[in-house]
């Protein structure tokens, strides 16, 4: 190799290395060369404006009032999260103040960060969705522990993304005040007489969230390293949990994790029927599992949060949760609302569980797995491409080699398998091989026997269901398939509603389909 080229190399490792650390929220270390006007000067402008806004009868001016005071308050805030000191010192040394939290305003102390939504690349996260008005729209950020360390229970990894917007009031003698009000709760802002919305950017918050949390990173490693990544396994609450408000919880499918549903989030945020009355839960889980045993730990960490949320008051609109599922997450959502009777038991073991010579541990899991209560919160789930009698693809020599990849969890591999050998002999048709446990792919073959005993569980009564199912744009049904789900399997009867898209198997990305979800959430307010 050329010895020139040869002392460049570790130049250009140690470049690189450099460009692997973990993601940061923008900072700002100089004031933008646009905003690099006197305080003074933005601060007079944005008080005539304001004086125009507070007056109804110069309404016709509003619009250009309404600019020209954004543009000031937008290049004010540069000014204000520039230099050196907090918040308040700085807020003074424009001239301004900043007004106490509560309940409506932030605590600025709280966030690690906080910068204009401007700054954050929405691509990632379907359409744009903003909304005009006064203010200038911002993001907040709180660091939590990130993926792999314990934090305290609901708390999203990495970090929280914090919905704000700010304006400078003029409401009273004496310096203007920087209000800084969370916007999932306040919509309208009084100034004067008169009576305004707020603006808002309500994709930046969901897609910065994605750019730094690495739960969407982890896909393939949670397929094939299920056991490694368990600690993730959980509830997060996107907002802390509110009594008032319905909970929603998203539940995504094989070789994914919650971002399947940034799209859908993305379109329910704006709307205020869905932020007065809905609240987001998003389930995490290593998808290698076999969906059986994920349908168990779901059910563990909802009795644990249901549990938690009863100590923040009633359970009135904590009984009337949805559940949005997603491909293999249907599955366990199904299982996990549905009475099992002995379907799955009998499935896999051909004696009484009493009979098993297995320990109490194994026993109780066994029980756990295939003989337990159904949840009682959800009375809505919606199934999105989700394969109830399994997939054709599992079966697929790909699929099979790939399979073989998947190192289970001891728990699985260790005490199932003693059960099996030990006690269930009849179940293996006298072999004394050792079987393979089910994964996550070989769970969703057509012929597995924990899908073909869902198949007999009749969708309890006491849950209204809906389906939304992709054909791939062909319009083929009941001939279709979304590329992965064939129709013959995502259908499932009864249900209240059915709608196909044109859309392969990420359905929850297609735009009619979130339409859908904002039609049945309305629908289920009316009932």
């Amino acid at each position: 190799m050329n010895p020139k080229l040869l002392r460049i190399v570790p130049i250009l490792l140690l470049v690189l290395l450099c460009q692997c650390g973990a993601p940061q929220p923008p900072r700002c270390v100089r004031v933008p060369a646009a905003s690099r006007v006197p305080a003074s000067t933005l601060i007079a402008t944005a008080g005539k404006n304001w004086s125009v806004l507070a007056n109804p009868s110069r309404k016709t001016e509003w619009p250009t009032a309404q600019a020209e005071y954004n543009s000031a308050v937008g290049k004010l805030f540069d000014q204000l999260a520039c230099g050196p000191g907090d918040w308040n010192s700085r807020a003074a040394h424009l001239g301004t103040s900043i007004a106490p939290p509560d309940a409506w305003q932030t605590d600025l102390t709280k966030l690690d960060a906080m910068f204009p939504a401007s700054q954050v690349n929405v691509h990632s996260v379907g359409t744009h969705q903003t909304t005009d008005g006064i203010g200038v729209p911002l993001v907040g950020w709180k660091k939590t522990s990130p993926v792999g360390e314990k934090r305290s229970p609901f708390i999203l990894p990495n970090g929280l993304p914090y919905n704000l917007t700010t304006y400078l009031a003029f409401d009273r003698s004496g310096p203007p005040v920087w209000r800084f009000p969370k916007r999932w709760l306040d919509n309208d802002l009084a100034i004067g007489s008169a009576s305004h919305q707020l603006a808002a950017d309500w994709t930046a918050p969901n897609a910065f969230f994605w750019q730094m949390c690495d739960l969407d990173d982890l896909k393939i490693q949670n397929v094939i390293m299920p056991e490694r990544f368990s600690e993730e396994t959980g509830l997060y609450f996107i907002q802390p949990y509110d009594p008032n408000k319905i909970p929603i919880v998203l539940v995504h499918g094989l070789v994914s994790s919650p971002d399947a549903f940034k799209n859908i989030i993305n379109t329910l945020a704006p709307e205020p029927w869905f932020r007065e009355h809905y609240q987001l839960w998003l389930f995490n889980y290593p998808t290698g599992n076999p969906w059986l045993y994920s349908g168990m730990k779901f059910r563990e960490e909802m009795r644990a949060a249901c549990a938690y949320a009863r100590t923040k008051g009633d359970d009135y609109n904590l009984n009337k949760m949805v559940i949005i599922s997603h491909s293999m997450g249907g599955l366990v959502t199904r299982s996990s609302v549905s009475a099992p009777g002995t379907k799955f038991y009998d499935a896999v073991f051909k004696v009484p569980i009493d009979q098993l010579k297995v320990s109490a541990a194994t026993r109780q899991l066994i029980r756990d797995t295939t003989l337990y209560k159904p949840l009682t919160e959800p009375k809505r789930v919606i199934f999105m491409a989700v394969p109830h009698q399994g997939s054709p693809v599992a079966t697929f020599r790909a699929a099979v080699w790939i399979s073989r990849l998947i190192h289970l969890p001891k728990k699985l591999t260790v005490e199932l398998v003693d059960a099996t050998i030990q006690g269930v002999n009849d179940a293996l048709k006298g072999s004394q091989a050792k079987p393979d446990m089910p994964n996550s792919i070989s769970s969703l073959s057509p012929k597995d026997q924990s899908n073909i005993a869902l198949t007999h569980l009749p969708l309890p009564k006491n849950v209204t269901f809906h389906s939304i199912i992709g054909d791939r744009g062909k319009g083929d049904t009941p001939n279709s398939s979304d590329g992965i789900v064939p129709y013959w399997s995502s259908h499932v009867a009864p249900v209240a509603s059915e709608l196909i898209v044109p859309s392969g198997h990420g359905v929850p990305d297609n735009a009619e389909a979130a339409q859908e979800v904002k039609r049945i959430l309305k629908l289920h307010l009316q009932r």
